[in-house]
Parts: C-alpha cells; structure tokens; sequence
C-alpha cells in the first residue's frame, strides 16, 4: 500500500501535463472569445460608418424623390448577402432589398430584431449568432428625418468569414484538446503497464532481496527501461550475493580460527561487557555459557584492572593466576586497545602458561636429577682415576677396587645417557605397522625381564614372581617391550618399598595383551597418577629407596604408544599398584 501511494506521486506528471492541455485550450478559447468581440465591435464601428453615409444618400433621394435610383442600390448584390430597408413612419415599408433569400427574411421577424424598429434610439447595432443559418447575423439600425417624416433605415449582413474562421478554430481546438487528452491518455496507460507496474514487481522482488531473501528470484520485464533497471539490480545483486558469501565465509574462518586457538580471546567494550570470545575463553572464564550465544556477560574481575590500564596506545601484559575446575592456572594476558565507531574497545589475549611453568619446573627437576645421577657416578669415576694416579695400581687391592668402581659408575652413566636417548627417540618415532614387528612371545618377554631385574631385586631383598601367563603370539619389537617391562620393575624395585613384586600377562576382552606389574608397597596418592607417565616428574616419597630421573615411566608410555597400546595404573596408598602395559593382539 505504501509503495502504491509513493508511485501513484509520479502520475502527477501526466496528469499535469492533461491540465496543461486543458487550461492551454480554456485560455486560448477565452482569447478567441475576445477577439471575437473585438473583430464584431470592429464590424459594428464599420457599419455605423458605411451606414452613415447610407443614410445621407438617402436623405438626398428621398428629398429629390428619386427614389428609383434607391431602389437600383438596394437591388444591387455584394459578395456577402445583405437585407436593407426604409421604412416610413406610419406609412410602412418604403423601399427593401428585392430577392431576398427566405431564410434572411425571415430573421428580420425575429423578436430582437423587431425591438429594434420599436426603440427611440437614433442608432442601434445588433451581433447575433442563429442556429438555423450557423452563421453570425449583424442587424444595424439608424432614425433619419427628412421633409418632416421620420424614416428608420436597417441593414441585415450575413458574416460567413467569420463565422468560418470561428468554426475552423474552434474545431482545431477541439480536435487538440481530444488529442491533448488522447496523449495523456496514453502517457498515463504507458507508465502504468511499462514503468509503474514492472517497478512495483521489481521493488516488491528487491524488498525481499533487502529483508535477507537473497536466492528470491528478481522480476525482469521483457522490454523497456525497466528492463535495463531490472538488469542492473540483478548483476549488483548477485556481486551482492557474492560479497556476501565471502564475507560470510571469511568470517566462519576467522571464527574457526579463534576457537581452533588454545589461547583465550575476549573483545571488551566501553561498558565492560565481552562482546566476543572464543571457545577457549568461554571454557575458561564462561563454562555455562555457549560460545555461539547472543547477550554480552560482565568482563572477568581478574581482567578488569589490566583493561582500566589500557587506555592508550601500546600492549599491556601482565601476569595471574585463576582457579579453574580445583586447578589453579597461571594466565599471561595482553590486551590492547582501539577505537571503532567512537567506541573504545580493548581485545585481550590470554595464554595459559601453567604447562609451561611445570614443564619448566620438570626441566629444572630433571636437569638437578640428572646432574645428582650424573655427579654420583663421575665422582666415583674421578675418584678412582685420582687413586691410580696416586700409585694404586701399584697394590694389587686398590687397582681392584679402582677397576671395579670405574666399571660399575660408567655402566651406570651409560645406562642413565641410554634411557635419555631411547626417550628422544620414541617421542619422535611415529607408530609402527605390521612391518616394522616380527611375531613375538609373552612368556619370552617376561623371562627375559626377570632375568634382567632379578639382581637389583634381589638386592633389594624383594621377590619377583611370574604369574599367569598366556601363550598368545602376536606382533611386537621384543627388545622394546623388553625394557618397558624392566622399567616398570625396576620402578616397583626402587620407589614401591615392597617385599614382592608379579609379573603376569592376559587377554582382555578387547583383545589386548595385558602386561601387568603389581606391587604391594606404598602405593601411588591419587593425585599423582595422571602425572607419573609424564617426562620428568617424579614423585617425592619416604619410602622410596632410590631416587630416579623421571624418564623410565615416560619411556614405557611411549614404548606403549608405538606399539597401537596404552599404559595403566591403579593403586591404593598402602596397598600397593598395578602398572598395566595394553598392547593389541593384532595390528
């Protein structure tokens, strides 16, 4: 309805152009109104003027009574038809113009006409049109006295040109008027089937282009400007779509990568309130909140110091920490500010460094066990290359002694240097196939583990015992799980305090062969047990024998890993554990 009444405004136009035609044609017959009255006024003047000297010709002949020289006159014929007579008071028509046309006489009879014989006036004229003759009539009149009798002298002409020139032109007006209206006619029927219907179906198309419908189908008319219009709003309309499109995409991008980030993103307004944040910040700060929803939630209080500092140009970081799910997280923020729209923003980056504070600490740990296992085993060797150079292997008991200490501590440097290796170099192995393994033997395993670990152990005074044990061959690299399995008794040997440890291997119901350990030691706090398979950690005890390096666990783990398995621990403080080492039957 609105659109119907903002277009209907354009119909102003032909339909002034139609007023303008009219008025035009009024005006103009009001002019030739006018001049009409000018041109009989002129003819009235004319008459008078001929008649005047009429009459005086008159009153010479009748004053002479040669009245057969009027009569001749009067018979005479012009080119336009006149009607005269002389009429005598009281004694009637004097002389008339013989001839005369029946129609024309017939006007002298008329009543105004008639008024004009019975009025006093000296002179009276008389412009009329006839419908009968379609002519204009002009009746002139004029008293005259002579020898003492009153004559009336009246004349009677018939003024064709005229009444012509008025008909042609008021044909040619009507017949421009018809054709003034006939074109506004047709101007106004063009507009609406060519222009005001197909813009009404074109707008109608680019409202619901406007309103979020871009795959609405937009209305083409077959001809006309609109056409070419329509044209146009169809090639903006479909870069439209590709714009769009892009923008649309470039955004799920930009979307995708800040929630793929592991850092955390907050976009704060002025007011303090987040307008965006991706699905790290949400889980970090907003785990109730879906990160897709609409609505700005209050900015973090942690943040809102740091974002009141960051008023100017330049990054502002600064460190603290948060509790997040009975965690405490150290967070490294950097926020900056800017200004859109008038508005100041402040866009926050927060990285979570509290892996990398304990990854350090493990490295530091690490780098201090390390140098304790390094600085024992090259104290003893330097010690006993000081007692040779000093003349012991002049005595037979020294040199001995001296052999014996240079050969257990450079085993013992050599094998904590092994594990560091064989570390490295599982953590960037990739898992192995079927032909990277040869078929492999549980119970050769096993045996083999014993025999190795069976002198620390007995040094230790604790009992290793083989348990059940499957036959079930399956693919493997033996060495590898070998010494998984003397990690993992060596680890029970020197931290678990106990008197006996189990070796066992069964079948799970997945189909994996379980490698299981089982102390009945001190047992492993519950805290620990999603961190002793890390790299470096170690967990301080009182009942440990030994310290370690932190390397022995993460190597069985990775051990586990290359083999398509998995590593397990269960344990209760003071009731021992169970280190399961899953390895697939199959690849």
């Amino acid at each position: 309805m609105k659109t119907a009444r903002k277009d209907s405004v354009l119909l102003f136009i032909p339909a002034l152009i139609g007023i303008i035609i009219v008025v035009s044609v009024v005006l103009l017959d009001i002019q030739l109104a006018n001049f009409q009255n000018a041109y009989f006024r002129e003819v009235a003047d004319e008459t008078r003027r001929n008649n005047y000297f009429l009459v005086r010709f008159c009153k010479e002949q009748i004053e002479t009574g040669n009245l057969d020289k009027l009569r001749r006159l009067f018979r005479s014929r012009g080119p336009q038809p006149v009607i005269a007579k002389i009429i005598a008071r009281g004694r009637g028509t004097l002389i008339e113009t013989a001839d005369v046309p029946d129609y024309l006489a017939e006007h002298l009879r008329s009543p105004q006409v008639k008024g004009m014989f019975r009025s006093n006036q000296p002179e009276d004229v008389l412009v009329k049109y006839d419908q009968t003759l379609q002519s204009f009539m002009v009746y002139h009149s004029i008293h005259f006295k002579t020898d003492g009798q009153d004559y009336l002298l009246l004349t009677a002409a018939k003024c064709s040109s005229m009444t012509m020139l008025m008909r042609q032109t008021r044909r040619s007006m009507i017949m421009l008027t018809l054709l003034g209206l006939l074109s506004t006619a047709v101007l106004i029927a063009y507009f609406c089937c060519l222009i005001r219907s197909p813009l009404n179906r074109l707008f109608a198309s680019m409202s619901k282009i406007a309103a979020g419908e871009l795959e609405s189908p937009i209305y083409i008319p077959r001809h006309g400007l609109v056409r070419e219009i329509a044209l146009c709003l169809q090639s903006l309309t479909e870069q439209l779509k590709k714009q769009i499109i892009s923008l649309r995409d470039g955004a799920n991008e930009r979307e995708a990568i800040l929630d793929a980030m592991t850092e955390a993103i907050l976009l704060v307004n002025s007011k303090g309130r987040v307008e965006r944040c991706n699905r790290t910040a949400c889980a970090l700060f907003y785990p109730r909140i879906d990160p897709g929803s609409s609505g700005a939630p209050e900015c973090p209080e942690e943040l809102r110091q740091l974002i009141q500092k960051t008023d100017g140009p330049g990054i502002r970081t600064e460190e603290f920490r948060v509790r997040h799910d009975d965690k405490e997280l150290q967070l490294l923020a950097n926020a900056v500010s800017f200004t859109r729209n008038g508005d100041r923003y402040v866009l926050v980056s927060i990285t979570d460094l509290s892996e990398i504070r304990k990854l350090e600490a493990y490295r530091t740990e690490f780098i201090a066990a390390i140098s304790h296992e390094m600085k024992t085993p090259l104290t003893g060797i330097i010690g006993a290359i000081d007692a040779i150079n000093n003349g012991a292997l002049e005595h037979q008991e020294y040199k001995e002694r001296c052999i014996q200490t240079l050969t257990l501590q450079s085993e013992r440097l050599h094998t904590l240097l092994q594990n560091f290796l064989t570390l490295n170099s599982l953590e960037n192995m990739r898992r192995g196939t079927e032909k990277d393994f040869l078929p492999v033997q549980p119970q050769a395993i096993i045996r083999s583990a014993l025999e190795v670990c069976r002198p620390a152990a007995e040094a230790a005074g604790i009992e290793l015992v083989a348990g059940e044990c499957c036959n079930l061959e399956f693919p493997g690299d033996s060495l590898l799980l070998q010494q998984a399995l003397n990690n993992l008794i060596i680890n029970a040997v020197l931290h678990s305090g106990t008197n006996r440890i189990e070796i066992s291997v069964t079948i799970t119901p997945d189909r994996h062969l379980d490698f299981c350990v089982r102390d009945y030691g001190c047992g492993i706090a519950s805290e620990h047990l999603d961190r002793i398979f890390k790299r470096f950690y170690r967990i301080p005890s009182r009942h440990t024998r030994q310290s370690g390096n932190g390397i022995g666990l993460a190597i069985v783990k990775h051990i586990a890993r290359y083999h398509g398995g998995s590593v397990a621990v269960t344990s209760r403080p003071g009731e021992g554990s169970s280190f399961h080492l899953l390895i697939p039957c199959s690849m």
